[in-house]
């Protein structure tokens, strides 16, 4: 993945995570093989959808009535034993007036506005295009919604010098074109580093996922459980899991078995610790989000 869809990976995860403009179905498992009650919330309703899967492994948003975001992340990708590392901060400001839709009258996105400079620590953000994948009258299409601020340090020809200082705080500053400065800072959890151990075996219904990670007791977490297509790069978000942030979990066999060897060869796990906040800027309610997360790829059994 290219820098650009890293940004995307991660701000997704945010999105999903703490979204709350519309609650997915919930349900909560009470499972004998482990202490915690966990409250699970499915995230995909159609697998088939390009839309489900934007932002989580290319650009874009999957879930466009969301409010406009800051957001600073913190974040690790685990794959074949090797971890890379990246520290993001971004806003998106939408013009809720301006709505995209597909041919279909189907609410896509809103476009985005630019109606200042931000820094994030004294640092001066980029524009960068803001796009979305979306499916269409049976095709696949690339829309640009617009500009979103980035800093972005990480693998990749570009590099900002920002980065994220894990368990402090980073000050955020906005100067409109109109309307005075607005200046506030954004906390900063301990940084979350988890491991993943699969045990059982599908064929026994006995599969499950091992989970641990050095827990912090912080009010704001939860595991995102995703799955990627054979033969490509798209990884769906498939389920939300609220658990404590007590370093264990074990993940049910159900979720696991639900998923498809036909249609999928890689799980991944996304640990999520953050604080959530909002505050009132350019006459909206801005969602504010920092996060430390760690994304975890292994093979579907």
């Amino acid at each position: 993945m290219n820098c650009l869809k890293k940004i995307s990976l991660l701000l997704i995860i945010g999105l999903i995570a703490y979204s709350c403009d519309k609650p997915a179905p919930t349900e909560l498992v009470d499972g004998s093989t482990q202490d915690d009650e966990i409250q699970v919330e499915v995230i995909a309703k159609d697998i088939e959808d390009e839309f489900y899967s934007n932002g989580f492994d290319t650009s874009g948003v999957s879930q466009p009535q969301i409010s406009s975001i800051i957001s600073i992340t913190g974040g690790k990708l685990t794959s074949l034993g090797q971890t890379e590392k990246y520290s993001i901060a971004q806003t998106i400001i939408y013009d809720k007036s301006n709505p995209v839709f597909n041919s279909s009258g189907k609410l896509i996105g809103y476009n985005t506005i630019t109606p200042g400079t931000i820094r994030f620590n004294n640092l001066l953000t980029r524009l960068v295009d803001y796009r979305i994948k979306h499916r269409d009258a049976g095709q696949i299409l690339d829309t640009l919604l617009g500009k979103k601020y980035v800093l972005y340090k990480g693998r990749g020809f570009f590099q900002d010098t920002f980065e994220f200082p894990y368990n402090s705080s980073v000050n955020f500053w906005f100067n409109p074109l109109v309307g005075p400065t607005v200046s506030f800072d954004i906390p900063t959890a301990v940084e979350v580093t988890g491991t993943v151990r699969i045990e059982g075996d599908r064929a026994q219904k006995n599969l499950t996922a091992i989970l641990q990670w050095n827990g912090a007791n912080n009010p704001y977490f939860s595991v995102i459980v995703g799955a990627a297509k054979r033969n490509s790069r798209d990884v769906f978000p498939l389920y939300r899991i609220r658990t404590n942030d007590d370093g264990r979990l074990v993940i049910p066999s159900k979720l696991l078995l639900d998923i498809s060897r036909d249609r999928f060869d890689r799980l991944s796990f996304t640990f999520v610790r953050s604080f959530n906040n909002r505050q009132n800027m350019v006459e909206q309610n801005v969602f504010v989000t920092s996060q430390s997360i760690h994304t975890i790829y292994v093979a579907l059994p």
